[in-house]
C-alpha cells in the first residue's frame, strides 16, 4: 500500500467516525462531476448494479446547481474542469453540513493525489480506471449493492460515440485560440484523452505542445483520430 491509500484510508476512517455515510440497497445519488464522455461512459457502465441514481454534470457551475437542490450520497470529481480546479470543489464539499458521505477525487495526473486527499477527498481515482472491483469498492460503502457485483468484470470498452464526442470537443478546444488557463486547460483534456486511449503518440504530442507553444501539430493529429475508421 503506497503513502496515497495509506493516507486516504486513514481519512476515510476519521470521516466515517465523524459521519457515518447512509447505506443504500435502492436508492440513493451519486453525482459525478466529470468533463470526459469517454469516462463518463465507463463510471456509468462501471455503476451498473447499484440500485441508484447517477448524475452526470461537466463544470463546477453545473455542479453547484445540483448542489444547491440536494446533498447527493457520493461524489466523484475530475480535478481538471473547464471553469475551474476540481480542488475547490472538493474542500467546498468536505465543508458542507450535512456532509457528502463519500468525496471521490479522479484525474489523469497520479500526482494530484495528495493534494486531492488534503483538500478532503476520501479517495482518489487514477485515470483510467483500471479495475472495476476497486471502483465498486470504494463506492460500496454507501451503495452496498455493489458488494454482490466485485467480480472479475473486465473494464469497459470505449464507446465509440463517446469517444468521437471528446475528440471533436479537444479539437474545439485548441481551435479557441486562447491562452493560459484555457490552452493549459485543452492541453490537459486532450492528455487526459490519450491516457484513456493508450494513445502515446498523442500524449507526445501534447508534450510538444506545452513545450514549444504550438499546437499545429497536435490539432493535425487529432483530425486524424477522427478520420480513422476505429473512432468511428
Amino acid at each position: 500500500m503506497n503513502t496515497s491509500d495509506r493516507t486516504a484510508t486513514a481519512r476515510w476512517k476519521t470521516v466515517s467516525a465523524m459521519v457515518p455515510p447512509r447505506q443504500h440497497a435502492q436508492g440513493g445519488t451519486l453525482l459525478l462531476v466529470e468533463d470526459s464522455h469517454v469516462a463518463s461512459d465507463s463510471i456509468r457502465l462501471m455503476f451498473r448494479g447499484a440500485g441508484a441514481r447517477l448524475r452526470r454534470v461537466d463544470s463546477l457551475r453545473a455542479a453547484q446547481q445540483h448542489l444547491d437542490l440536494y446533498t447527493p450520497d457520493a461524489v466523484i470529481v475530475d480535478i481538471g474542469l473547464p471553469d475551474g480546479c476540481g480542488l475547490d470543489l472538493i474542500a467546498e464539499l468536505d465543508r458542507r453540513r450535512p456532509r457528502v458521505g463519500l468525496i471521490v477525487a479522479t484525474s489523469g495526473q497520479a500526482d494530484l493525489a495528495d493534494s486531492a486527499l488534503d483538500a478532503g477527498a476520501d479517495h482518489f481515482l487514477p485515470k483510467p480506471i483500471s479495475s472495476v472491483a476497486d471502483f465498486r469498492g470504494i463506492l460500496a460503502p454507501v451503495f452496498f449493492n455493489l458488494r454482490h457485483h466485485m467480480g472479475a468484470m473486465p473494464v469497459p470498452a470505449h464507446d465509440s460515440a463517446a469517444l468521437r464526442d471528446d475528440v471533436y470537443m479537444a479539437c474545439d478546444l485548441l481551435q479557441g485560440g486562447g491562452a493560459g488557463e484555457q490552452r493549459a486547460y485543452a492541453l490537459q483534456f486532450i492528455d487526459a484523452l490519450g491516457r484513456s486511449l493508450g494513445d502515446t503518440a498523442l500524449m507526445s504530442a501534447v508534450v510538444n505542445a506545452r513545450d514549444s507553444g504550438r499546437v499545429t501539430e497536435l490539432a493535425l493529429m487529432l483530425r486524424q483520430r477522427l478520420r480513422e475508421q476505429p473512432m468511428i
